[in-house]
């Protein structure tokens, strides 16, 4: 099954179930935190495991990306997400404040690796992920729900249908430089505006609304309960 040989094996509450269906994608999230630890324990607590966290220095990897991670929202009796062969990155940081560059080259070589893994075009169905505007939500983003269960590519967690939160915001030169095959010969300046350290990330809050993991507040139990099936893709949800 497939574990990404440069990342650090870290397991937590393990995967969801199997996947039901849909071509698989990459989803974008960011943790809403400053660091990886403070990721792991709310992942912990909420049992909402994304496949990988990234940060400045290191991959982790949680679930093996054979089987469906948990930290998006998935509505009874809708379209299928966490288990709609949806690869999911958590992204140390915040919506509302620059990813380092070091961090976006990270997931960039992620990226790569889960593309040639799982067959993923470099394309964004949903269209890219719209910036903070002052901070803030932008609005208008396209939770295509048709473009989620037949396109495969990439996704921010503010593309998916059923869910509400607006990460990963990234810039127009972040989700360039993620969309990199390598970065040699990257012409000077072209990619200026990403900062290469950001000393207030660890002490800042969250400014994204109601913000929890996956359903973190289901209980365990639930994943034996099935759900009214929409089509094959619909089938049960294993909640987190």
């Amino acid at each position: 099954m497939p574990m990404c040989p440069f990342a650090v094996s870290k397991p937590i509450s393990g995967p969801s179930g199997s996947y039901t269906g849909g071509p698989f994608k990459i989803v974008h999230h960011t943790t809403e935190g400053g660091t990886a630890q403070g990721a792991f324990d709310a992942f912990k607590a909420h049992r909402s495991d994304p496949h990988f966290t990234v940060d400045a220095t290191t991959v982790y990897q949680h679930i093996d990306t054979g089987m469906a991670a948990r930290a998006l929202r998935n509505a009874p009796g809708g379209v299928q997400t966490n288990r709609d062969s949806a690869i999911q990155i958590e992204v140390v940081g915040f919506a509302h404040r620059p990813k380092t560059r070091a961090t976006l080259d990270n997931v960039r070589r992620l990226c790569r690796w889960l593309e040639a893994t799982h067959g993923i075009p470099k394309v964004w169905p949903n269209g890219r992920p719209k910036p903070a505007v002052d901070g803030r939500d932008p609005g208008g983003h396209n939770r295509n729900a048709a473009n989620w269960d037949g396109k495969g590519g990439h996704y921010g967690h503010c593309h998916v249908p059923e869910n509400t939160h607006w990460d990963p915001a990234y810039t127009k030169d972040e989700a360039d430089f993620i969309m990199l095959d390598n970065t040699e010969g990257i012409a000077e300046g072209r990619f200026s505006a990403l900062i290469e350290e950001d000393p207030g990330l660890a002490s800042d809050q969250s400014r994204m609304p109601d913000h929890c993991h996956g359903e973190s507040s289901a209980p365990a139990a639930a994943a034996a309960r099935p759900r009214r099936s929409r089509t094959r893709r619909s089938a049960g949800k294993v909640s987190a």
